[in-house]
């Protein structure tokens, strides 16, 4: 089980997305709306960027490149591996694959099975954990 999204079905779940919020909040512009959403998930408990699996980097890329502060840590492979063809795509994708994984697994699982003929992907990202493991931590930007 590889978590990768159809690049057809992706396109069409960030369209209908997209145009979702514009009837919704026409001003809204979608990737920012969405990261701020995405980020205040964050916000109110660190440890949720776990289950985002291996679709954090290339979230954490957006959200870095908005300006939120995630720290600087990256997996570039897996970043470019689990990623859409824009920010938008990516931030559907991996807000998809939360709101999946977060019905049957919980805020502490870190271990993927991405293939099953290589040992399962760890996610561990120091900058999240360090901010968790302080007991007032926060995520400012």
């Amino acid at each position: 089980m590889n978590y990768l999204f159809d690049k057809d079905d992706l396109a069409d779940r960030t369209q209908a997305a997209i145009k979702s919020l514009a009837k919704n909040k026409p001003d809204a512009n979608f990737t920012e709306f969405a990261a701020s959403v995405i980020f205040d998930r964050l916000k109110s408990n660190i440890q949720r960027y776990r289950v985002y699996g291996p679709y954090w980097w290339a979230l954490k890329d957006v959200l870095r490149r908005m300006d939120y502060n995630v720290g600087d840590e990256t997996d570039s492979d897996m970043a470019g591996k689990y990623c859409g063809s824009s920010d938008a795509e990516t931030l559907v994708a991996a807000d998809a694959f939360y709101l999946d994984m977060s019905k049957t697994k919980p805020v502490n699982n870190n271990t993927w099975t991405l293939d099953d003929r290589k040992p399962d992907y760890v996610l561990y990202d120091s900058d999240m954990e360090e901010r968790a493991s302080v007991a007032d931590s926060t995520l400012a930007y």
